[in-house]
C-alpha cells in the first residue's frame, strides 16, 4: 500500500506572506476606536417606520405611537431591484448547469435506467433451467 508524499522542496514565501498579512490586519482590526453603537430608543416605532418609508410615506404621518425613524425614500426601488436581481442569478444558474447526454442534469436524483436481469427468490436467474 502507497501512501500519497508531500512535496519537500517547496517555498514557504507564500505561507509566510499570508501569516504576516493577517498579523497585520489583526492589529489594525483590534487597535481601531470605535464609537459605542448608539441603537434605537425603546419607543422607536421601527417596523412602521419601514412599512412608510417601502411605499414613500413620511413615517410621522403613519407612526401613531412611539418615535418615527428617519428613512430614505428608495426602499421600495431597492426592494424590486434586489428580487430581480436574485431572479437572475437563479436564471443564470440554470442556464449553466451542465447538461449530460443531452439532457439536463438534475440534482440528488437520476433518471437513467440500469439494464439489469430480474433475479428470482432463489438467487438464480429468471428463465433459466429450473423455471
Amino acid at each position: 500500500m502507497s501512501r500519497p508524499q508531500l512535496e519537500r522542496d517547496i517555498s514557504l514565501l507564500p505561507g509566510l506572506a499570508a501569516v504576516g498579512l493577517f498579523v497585520v490586519l489583526a492589529v489594525a482590526f483590534l487597535s481601531v476606536e470605535l464609537p459605542d453603537p448608539s441603537g434605537f430608543g425603546a419607543d422607536a416605532a421601527l417596523m412602521k417606520s419601514i412599512g412608510a418609508a417601502m411605499f414613500g410615506f413620511e413615517a410621522s404621518n403613519v407612526v401613531s405611537d412611539g418615535t418615527p425613524i428617519a428613512s430614505e425614500g428608495f426602499l421600495l426601488a431597492f426592494e424590486i431591484i434586489d428580487f430581480l436581481l436574485v431572479a437572475a442569478l437563479v436564471g443564470s444558474i440554470m442556464l449553466a448547469r451542465r447538461e449530460k447526454g443531452g439532457k439536463n442534469v438534475t440534482i440528488a436524483a437520476t433518471t437513467e435506467t440500469e439494464e439489469t436481469t430480474p433475479v428470482a427468490a432463489d438467487g438464480g436467474e429468471r428463465g433459466g433451467d429450473d423455471t
